[in-house]
């Protein structure tokens, strides 16, 4: 029971975590255009590029360049001088009038307050050769990067913007050599709306001639409009400039972090819209049901559990109604789920073999000793929610990793729920959750963003 019990913790760990790192799967059968993580023994650049290939990174006057096989991260320093750039200028094949692309970014450093340090563009003919940023004409979609100084005690974060067709500025980022944002755009160069499913495994729409952008789980931009007006962009190249921007110190100055290239389409249809899925645990067994609205061509759901958000295996399959304008509802029966955390997804099958994930629940078997999980996880500055089992809140303690202990208050608002309101909102970071009750020792990571 002792090593069940501490397995059953280190899996919470991971899932809470997981929630930043994991990126959402191809939700069916879609071609992958571009891929590279920098984990690989390289060659990152070829004059025919194949798929995990640029056409170019460089640096020049005095910008620094960090590029080493297998680091996990391409990564560029200035000081107010020189540039930067990755670009991708021969054309993904095939070429896709639908886009799902992502990249991690971190900047670890901030030297200087800089609007515009940094773009992010997708369209054609950006050139790996030219000084000047590619002209609207040829970009379908570009971002923006600010630097922020902190003031105040307040940490050096970052803003993402648009300028075109108007100014659209994010939410500030805290950054640092730990934490990263990853990016998404979702591009739709056809003349219909275009379904996909989010980074945070929601399904959504974005407009025809429109894309949407993601930063990390939050939606930065929805449906806003390609760059070029009415001029019609391939989407065949891709590019990041670290070299612009204005600043009261003359240009940009920090160092910039990319990893993680992902771009592939987005094509096919959905075979159902799903409208809810739940996981609901009756005594030794769990209790799975969903709803779909419509269903087209639509083949079987095939039931799928983990205990380490890693690794899924099936464990059951329900026909599909097939073609249904109408809602339709299915359940299913885990016999025998695992003590302790539980987690389900569907693997939702059409006939053409095409198929899509849904987003994942998750069910609680409670072992005989109290238990406690922290969901969900990131969790805010000014209030932890925990689902418990037998567990003496007043046997609880929160500590910063240095061991400093913080004062909280606890609410229970009903069910098995408990909210820890800290006294003081709580820094950015990392935290220890712990509890000593009947002779059991539990310890849980927070992470507080």
């Amino acid at each position: 029971m002792q090593h069940l019990y501490h397995t059953y913790f280190r899996v919470l760990f991971l899932a809470g975590i997981a929630g930043l790192l994991l990126v959402v799967p191809a939700a069916f059968a879609q071609n992958i255009l571009f891929q590279q993580n920098f984990t690989g023994p390289g060659p990152y650049t070829s004059r025919t590029p194949n798929t995990t290939q640029f056409d170019t990174i460089y640096v020049q006057n005095g910008a620094i360049l960090r590029l080493a096989p297998r680091q996990g991260f391409v990564e560029f320093e200035r000081n107010g001088v020189g540039s930067g750039r990755v670009v991708r200028s021969t054309d993904l094949s095939p070429v896709s009038n639908t886009m799902y692309y992502q990249v991690r970014v971190t900047v670890p450093e901030i030297r200087t307050n800089t609007t515009n340090a940094a773009a992010l563009a997708i369209g054609t003919n950006l050139s790996n050769t030219s000084g000047t940023a590619a002209p609207n004409n040829d970009v379908f979609a570009r971002i923006y990067i600010n630097f922020v100084l902190g003031t105040m005690g307040q940490p050096n974060h970052i803003l993402f913007r648009r300028l075109v067709p108007s100014s659209q500025t994010s939410g500030p980022f805290s950054v640092g050599p730990n934490s990263s944002i990853l990016v998404t755009l979702v591009l739709n160069n056809t003349t219909q709306d275009l379904p996909y499913v989010s980074p945070g495994g929601r399904r959504e729409i974005v407009s025809s001639k429109s894309y949407d952008v993601w930063l990390n789980d939050i939606p930065f931009l929805k449906n806003s409009p390609r760059v070029s007006g009415g001029t019609e962009v391939p989407l065949t190249d891709f590019s990041f400039r670290y070299d612009g921007g204005s600043s009261t110190t003359g240009t940009a100055a920090g160092t910039i972090r990319l990893s993680d290239f992902l771009i592939r389409d987005v094509s096919g249809v959905l075979p159902v819209h799903l409208i809810s899925f739940r996981a609901q645990p009756t005594g030794d067994q769990v209790e799975l049901a969903w709803e779909t609205a419509w269903e087209r061509n639509s083949k079987e759901f095939i039931v799928q559990r983990s205990t380490d958000l890693k690794e899924f295996d099936d464990i059951g399959r329900i026909a599909a109604a097939g073609d249904a304008q109408s809602r339709n509802q299915y359940s299913f029966i885990d016999n025998s789920p695992l003590p302790g955390v539980n987690y389900y997804r569907l693997r939702q099958v059409d006939h053409d073999g095409t198929y899509e994930y849904s987003k994942v629940v998750d069910a609680i078997v409670r072992p005989d000793v109290p238990l406690m999980l922290v969901s969900p996880n990131p969790a805010s500055s000014q209030l932890i929610r925990l689902r418990t089992h037998g567990m003496d809140v007043s046997s609880l303690r929160l500590t910063n990793l240095l061991g400093q202990e913080i004062s909280f208050r606890a609410h229970t608002p009903g069910g098995d729920v408990v909210e820890l309101l800290p006294q003081h909102p709580l820094p950015t970071g990392l935290y220890l959750l712990s509890l000593e009750q009947d002779g059991h020792r539990q310890h849980t990571k927070v992470l507080v963003r």
